[in-house]
């Protein structure tokens, strides 16, 4: 994760936070145009992220849930102000998947990746306090069909022809699995390739299994350069339960939400 020597205006942040900052070291580890992502080292480990009012109470909800199944980084604290969300987390140990020389070792990324995503899809949805994945999506694509082209690096046949094909298809989605909602290699925790957790869960719920595995594929061509490592990523997984037209029809409601 990259990350540049930063300062944080104590004052301007809840004292139920800076009193844990104090004298600690501060990095910028942002890698959104919206948010802001400090990395905070000091006796102990923290990230800070600061967003708009209400846009991390998602993220907070569910990383509470993971957490209390060892798969996302303990929450300290979160505070809503009159404009801001602020929420401080535990730094995992080790590194995000793009960092930490996980690069390196290719076949062994993909596998992990594979693997990880198994094992937060085979969790019991009972107590995630956000669902209906499927109907949110649906909502923000009529919600952008009148603005933008989409994203053209995913829908090669044009914003329109597949929003067509989305709607025939968006029957067949089922909304049965934990999602984690912007699975990529950035937003898996890694130590040696072991897994330490997930972050950045703020589109996460219940969901179609096939939204996480489109963007895994995603990332491992986008992070890699190449889509050579598909297989690994998807036997890691376990093809089972995996329906091409499904993954084909989240391809098309990725493109049309981007």
């Amino acid at each position: 994760m990259q990350r540049t020597v930063s300062t944080i205006d104590i004052s301007k942040i809840p004292s139920s936070i800076a009193v844990l900052v104090g004298e600690a070291r501060v990095y910028n580890s942002s890698c959104s145009e919206t948010a802001q992502t400090f990395f905070i080292e000091g006796k102990d480990r923290f990230y800070l992220k600061m967003h708009r009012k209400g846009a991390l109470l998602r993220e907070y909800q569910m990383t509470c849930f993971l957490n209390r199944h060892g798969l996302a980084p303990h929450p300290i604290v979160y505070e809503a102000e009159s404009n801001n969300d602020y929420l401080l987390t535990e730094a995992l140990p080790g590194e995000d998947g793009i960092s930490g020389g996980h690069l390196e070792e290719p076949r062994k990324l993909a596998a992990v990746f594979g693997e990880s995503l198994r094992e937060l899809h085979s969790l019991s949805g009972e107590g995630c306090p956000c669902n209906n994945r499927t109907a949110e999506m649906l909502k923000e694509i009529d919600d952008k069909m009148a603005s933008g082209p989409g994203d053209t690096a995913i829908l090669a046949e044009g914003k329109l022809r597949a929003f067509k094909k989305m709607s025939e298809m968006k029957h067949i989605a089922l909304d049965d699995t934990v999602l984690h909602g912007d699975y990529c290699l950035p937003n898996i925790i890694m130590e040696n390739y072991r897994l330490s957790g997930f972050v950045d869960l703020g589109y996460g719920g219940i969901g179609d299994r096939h939204h996480d595995i489109f963007w895994g594929i995603w990332t491992l061509n986008y992070n890699l350069r190449t889509n050579s490592y598909r297989d690994i990523f998807l036997d890691a997984y376990g093809r089972s339960d995996l329906d091409p037209d499904r993954l084909e029809l989240y391809r098309l409601i990725a493109g049309l939400t981007g």
